[in-house]
């Protein structure tokens, strides 16, 4: 049960470990290009294996994974007869985007067992999925905990006072706002995750660079930037590559637009919505997760 876990510290190292520096250095491998089926854009809080992916593409990699991976790699890429776990596999832990597993699914190793074909689109979708799988075992060790076992973690009282008091959770959240039904929308489980790795939705209408715009409104949750002129003209988009020498913003009509930089001008400021949960993990401690989730759950 997750309350022997110290989850919060588990999580603020993961993702101290792997947040990109590529909105600094315009580089890393799966950043400043599209993923491997024009996913999500490269500019994410958390890299590689929890970089928070689009639910809806791990939604899609689940039929996919059961129908191509499912008779080799078991239930929930946990291990079967003739393949090893893929939630603690070295491939799946490097991959990023589904680029580490579609090189490692064309070489000669993973061909001389299982002669598979897949198109990128399905590659990526199949690697998100794993990589939920990863996320649960990191917050579960490797077990599914009852949404009842996380309720009985925590004191819902308890979890309102540091909700409108310590926690600072009132500065981006409102109970009748944002949160309000949360409780009903998800289970415990779900609820306790979220407020340690919450999740974008698939880049606020801004797809890879080049890739396609989803339709839609876009991602309340997606990081944003700011492009300010030697003259003080602004402009507001998707950060699609930030370095010291260029930057280029993606607009909601889905046009971009690059400007050249020199001395850090023009001036580009990053607002990443999730940047208050990563700043939260310093703090939070197992008791004030288990009783914040306890209190969420009763917002019906």
């Amino acid at each position: 049960m997750r309350k022997n876990l110290n989850t919060p510290m588990l999580m603020l190292c993961i993702a101290l470990a792997c947040a990109t520096s590529a909105l600094a250095q315009g580089g890393g491998r799966g950043r400043g290009a599209a993923g491997a089926s024009g996913g999500p854009p490269p500019v994410q809080l958390l890299g590689g294996r929890f970089k928070a992916y689009p639910q809806d593409a791990a939604d899609r990699g689940l039929p996919l994974y059961n129908t191509n991976c499912g008779y080799c790699h078991g239930e929930r890429a946990k291990g079967g007869k003739s393949g090893p776990d893929l939630v603690v596999s070295d491939v799946s832990l490097h991959d990023e985007d589904g680029i580490g597993m579609g090189e490692y699914l064309k070489g000669a190793k993973h061909q001389g067992v299982a002669k598979l074909d897949l198109p990128p689109a399905t590659i990526y979708d199949i690697a998100v999925y794993i990589h939920s799988r990863i996320t649960v075992a990191a917050l579960n060790r490797g077990g599914d905990t009852h949404p009842d076992e996380v309720l009985k973690a925590g004191n819902a009282d308890a979890g309102k006072a540091y909700f409108n008091g310590a926690g600072g959770c009132t500065k981006c959240h409102s109970v009748e706002g944002n949160l309000k039904g949360v409780g009903a929308k998800y289970d415990a489980v779900t609820l306790q995750d979220r407020i340690v790795m919450p999740q974008r939705g698939r880049g606020g209408r801004g797809g890879g660079r080049g890739g396609p715009v989803p339709a839609g409104p876009p991602d309340p949750l997606a990081i944003t930037a700011t492009v300010t002129l030697a003259n003080g003209q602004t402009f507001k988009g998707l950060p699609i590559r930030v370095t010291d020498f260029d930057v280029t913003l993606r607009f909601d009509d889905g046009s971009t637009q690059t400007w050249a930089r020199n001395n850090g001008v023009p001036k580009v400021d990053l607002t990443d919505p999730l940047a208050g949960h990563l700043e939260l993990m310093r703090t939070l401690k197992d008791s004030d997760m288990h009783n914040l989730t306890a209190y969420l759950a009763t917002l019906k």
